[in-house]
């Protein structure tokens, strides 16, 4: 028995070994496409799906102005559910009224799986807030395309810039590869242009609302420059403690994974071409997790059409009826979070986590140590 056993064992060795070798010589002759413009275009095929985009120019990943993420509109459960993503990140909401609407522009900086980024995002309704057993609160749509604000960002780490971004945008997003972080190591500096004094006062009193003082920002004319370091706002359970650190962990293995596999390339779009050619699977797994496409397989069966317009028709295989153009509208009773988690087991964990939080001296411990993550 021990013979049979020490042979099966030397057979696994040998072939182990020998597809090593296979795969050795195999990508000893790889070469990054010389036409880097074919090369660009075929990255952006793969992300367009995901509502993304990669610039060389400035290395780094975003959002398209047209992305299917602009018709799901924005409620508190998507900041709730980010752990769920690997997502570990400071959210900054900051809610105004102007125009007979409700606005909400908010922030973002962390760590977003295999990527450092940012965010800064911008909503309004015109509808009343949501009520029922598991969320009351706001759903915000998407904004027209008059109402689109100029928008710049710089996302520092230890003082060191990561990236910038400027456009007029509804979402403006900036995501680096293979860069892992501490929350508490980012900074954004932002910038947001107003189209007259009314929107700009209606805003920095929603800043101020929050916590924010006039050290942390400042206005001239309709234009308001934030220092964003450290959120007012509180934030989700899931962010906190134990569970958040664990995510982190994951995420910091992912890029020092993939760090280590393309480290004879320095351009991003050479690493990722070599991970589609050697390893498929691991490519398509950045593909799917770049903030949305697995979000996006989630939602689907919302009465969601491919080009993600609302299909009333298909509301009733969905047990659920809804009457608002907005994913936010009908994701409180159907919405289920990679992992099978649904709305309201989020809410039922969240506060199992928080009464755990107060009774358990461990976890407030760790969690006073661990949550600048």
């Amino acid at each position: 028995m021990l013979l049979i056993l020490i042979t099966a064992c030397c057979v696994l060795v040998v072939g182990i070994a020998a597809v090593l070798i296979v795969f050795h010589i195999k990508m000893s002759k790889f070469k990054p496409t010389k036409d880097k413009k074919k090369q660009l275009q075929e990255i952006n095929n793969d992300l367009r799906p995901t509502g993304f985009a990669y610039s060389p120019n400035g290395d780094y990943f975003y959002s398209l102005r047209n992305c299917w993420q602009r018709n799901v509109g924005y409620c508190k459960f998507y900041d709730d559910g980010a752990a769920f993503l690997n997502m570990i990140i400071h959210c900054e909401p900051i809610k105004f009224s102007y125009g007979g609407k409700k606005w909400l522009i908010e922030f973002w900086k962390g760590q977003y799986g295999i990527t450092t980024g940012a965010e800064v995002g911008v909503y309004n309704t015109s509808k009343g807030d949501v009520h029922t057993n598991n969320f009351s609160g706001t759903c915000y749509g998407k904004i027209n395309n008059d109402e689109q604000l100029p928008i710049s960002f710089v996302l520092k780490k230890n003082k060191s810039v990561i990236l910038k971004r400027k456009d007029i945008h509804w979402w403006l997003t900036g995501f680096k590869l293979g860069e892992y972080s501490k929350r508490s190591s980012l900074s954004m500096k932002i910038k947001i242009k107003f189209p007259n004094q009314e929107m700009c006062q209606a805003f920095t009193d929603g800043l101020e609302e929050i916590g924010y003082t006039k050290k942390e920002y400042s206005v001239f004319k309709t234009t308001v420059k934030i220092n964003y370091t450290k959120p007012h706002s509180t934030q989700s359970n899931f962010q906190q403690g134990p569970q958040a650190a664990l995510v982190q962990q994951t995420n910091r293995s992912y890029c020092e994974a993939f760090n280590m596999a393309t480290i004879k390339y320095k351009y991003t779009a050479d690493k990722l071409e070599y991970i589609k050619a050697s390893v498929p699977v691991l490519y398509d797994m950045f593909i799917s997790s770049i903030y949305g496409k697995k979000f996006y397989e989630q939602v689907k069966g919302l009465g969601l059409t491919t080009d993600v317009k609302f299909e009333y028709e298909k509301q009733q295989n969905n047990n659920h009826s809804c009457g608002e153009n907005c994913l936010c509208s009908c994701i409180r009773n159907c919405l289920c979070f990679p992992g099978g988690y649904s709305v309201e087991d989020i809410f039922k964990f969240s506060q199992q986590f928080s009464q755990q939080m107060k009774s358990n001296n461990v976890d407030k411990e760790f969690n006073r140590k661990n949550n600048a993550n």
